[in-house]
């Protein structure tokens, strides 16, 4: 793939919302209105965020962080200066905007630097703001490599099936919606008590509202379990939390690998690979998410 606005090959930027939200920034920054260039820079990265997957509006001083940060990796030209890029991204998620967008533009610039585990972390957080953005789904697939990708699914997710197609917060947008349908044709039952389609469709709608928030809830849980990637070429995860211990796997660990971390003890990460087996990895061989 090719990244827009960069140099040689490799990296999609952006797509979906993202591509979105830097022509409409470009649009609206570049005009020559500069008695207005602070209410323009506020509607412009508003429309974008809400248009990429955002959690909340962002405040005036963290859109200029993410300007900052755009910026950054549009003029980057090496491994620092793409590091630097996913630092200043890094500002613009600590200041509390949680969005796709910048997940995602924060996992190229780290696989432009050569930080495949930290990019990998990145792209797996943008899924849970846009699980469906073809571009987001190529590059993880790019950045996992030969990494074995975990492909059990547990039973709940299979009964929902709908769980990979939504984001979490859509799921809650979709729940509010239906229960309103539900309202309202409940209202309607009740005027009309006759009226039996209404009625039915009421209990429809209503369950519907039911399925969508126990998703939202599975979402909630799912997420608030602390998990991990491997952030280094290779680490040996061993029986106890010291080097003195012998190696836990036959193989070491490679740089990509995913894991659930089970407990964090004097420096040192007890993890859960999909299979179930367990070992322990040096803290600083690993990136949490």
């Amino acid at each position: 793939m090719r990244r827009r606005g960069g140099t040689g090959e490799g990296w999609e930027r952006r797509g979906s919302g993202a591509s979105r939200l830097t022509s409409f920034l470009e649009l609206m920054l570049r005009t020559k209105w500069t008695a207005f260039r602070g209410i323009r820079l506020a509607l412009a990265v508003g429309f974008a965020f809400a248009a990429a997957g955002c959690s909340r509006a962002p405040e005036l001083e963290t859109m200029r962080k993410f300007q900052a940060a755009e910026e950054a990796f549009r003029e980057a030209r090496g491994p620092e200066d793409f590091l630097r890029a996913a630092a200043l991204h890094q500002e613009v998620l600590d200041a509390g905007m949680e969005s796709g967008a910048v997940f995602y533009n924060q996992g190229n610039a780290f696989m432009q630097a050569g930080k495949r585990g930290h990019a990998i972390a990145a792209y797996r957080l943008a899924r849970r703001y846009r699980p469906r953005d073809p571009f987001l789904e190529a590059n993880l697939k790019s950045a996992l490599g030969d990494v074995a990708a975990e492909d059990r699914r547990p039973l709940l997710e299979t009964l929902f099936f709908w769980q990979e197609w939504l984001s979490w917060p859509e799921k809650y947008h979709a729940a509010f919606a239906v229960a309103l349908i539900a309202f309202g044709l409940g209202l309607a039952a009740l005027v009309r008590p006759g009226l039996r389609v209404a009625r039915t469709a009421a209990w429809g709608a209503a369950a519907v509202t039911l399925l969508l928030l126990a998703s939202a809830a599975y979402d909630g849980v799912r997420y608030s379990e602390p998990r991990g990637v491997v952030a280094v070429p290779e680490v040996v995860a061993r029986k106890g939390n010291a080097t003195t211990y012998e190696p836990a796997f036959n193989e070491p660990l490679r740089e990509g690998a995913d894991f659930a971390v089970v407990e964090e003890r004097a420096g040192w990460l007890l993890v859960r690979l999909a299979g179930g087996l367990e070992g322990w990895i040096e803290r600083e061989a690993a990136v949490r998410y």
